[in-house]
């Protein structure tokens, strides 16, 4: 590891344990901060607004929750470990890196959205939800069942939000959905969209905010294409794609392996913290998910398999990491 990556490193280690880090929302200089530590002086304002948005969780009721960008920070410490067994150059890594921090910009809404529309998009996202169950009226629903305006509607219940903020919410959702509907019909939003799908569309906004700002093409696909285990796959790139000699380790192409090794860190991270699943019961998950979508593809199947593998070899790393030891 060179001086730059370990100094990296530290600097977001350090930043994560220090409480303000996860209370207090964090300013464009700061987070241009971190990239500057990357080799990227100047990374457009504009995603540097949103993600200073997604920094914070102030006056939501989200207790014991990171923000989003805190996420972001995490996995790009989890990554570190992820491919340690690949012979990358400095550049290489600190891409994959870059990947990692803005790989959930979207969830700050559409490209078009204007600020005030963005910030409507984080309170949603910063809302804590069951992942697969919840109760409506005595009747369990799914997030495939649940929508977007009986959500907000329980949070009113419960006190998270303000009934007038939730009204707010809608509307601004609503109408950024509106600029954005001809590029993007995948993500039309509407008060009776479902959460699931609401929840799935931010890949696509990572995916069209990155590329609309000029950020580099593998950087890009990389990071839009974290869910592509869930189906969404906004570059279109296929999570089956995989030649044979990615899956006998002798990588043509660097950046498939970075994209599997960034949708696992990112569920495994995910299912450990907002899931509060322990280490065995998330590679169990990840794995039956791997076999779900991957059995008739024994190249890509196997490429999976070994990072998982490598996750489940470094849960001492990884609880560290996540502060969870």
């Amino acid at each position: 590891m060179s001086n730059l990556d370990e100094m990296f490193m530290h600097d977001l280690h350090a930043q994560k344990l220090h409480s303000e880090f996860r209370e207090n929302k964090r300013t464009e200089e700061q987070i241009q901060e971190l990239f500057s530590a990357l080799g990227y002086e100047n990374v457009p304002s504009s995603i540097l607004s949103r993600l200073s948005k997604l920094s914070c969780i102030e006056g939501l009721n989200v207790q014991n929750r990171n923000s989003h960008f805190q996420d972001a920070v995490e996995i790009s410490e989890l990554i570190d470990n992820l491919v340690a067994d690949y012979e990358m150059t400095e550049s290489e890594m600190n891409e994959l890196r870059f990947a990692c921090l803005v790989h959930d910009v979207g969830k700050s809404g559409p490209s078009e959205a204007t600020p005030e529309q963005q910030q409507a998009f984080v309170d949603i996202f910063n809302l804590k939800f069951n992942q697969y169950v919840y109760l409506v009226k005595n009747y369990q629903v799914t997030p495939s069942e649940l929508t977007l305006e009986k959500a907000l509607e329980i949070k009113v219940e419960e006190g998270a939000l303000s009934a007038e903020r939730a009204k707010e919410i809608i509307a601004l959702v609503v109408e950024a959905s509106k600029h954005q509907e001809i590029k993007r019909f995948e993500t039309k939003i509407t008060p009776k969209i479902r959460m699931g799908l609401f929840w799935s569309a931010h890949v696509f906004w990572t995916y069209d905010i990155l590329r609309d700002q000029g950020i580099d093409e593998k950087i890009t696909d990389v990071a839009s294409s974290h869910h592509m285990i869930d189906g969404s796959d906004p570059a279109r790139i296929g999570m089956e794609n995989v030649s044979p000699q990615m899956a006998s380790l002798e990588l043509v192409d660097k950046y498939q392996a970075f994209r599997v090794r960034l949708i696992l860190a990112d569920k495994y991270q995910a299912f450990r913290i907002r899931g509060a699943k322990s280490h065995e019961e998330t590679v169990s998950i990840l794995k039956k998910i791997i076999f779900e979508r991957l059995a008739n593809n024994l190249k890509a199947l196997t490429l999976y398999m070994e990072a998982l593998e490598l996750i489940d070899k470094n849960k001492e790393i990884f609880e560290k990491e996540l502060d969870l030891a």
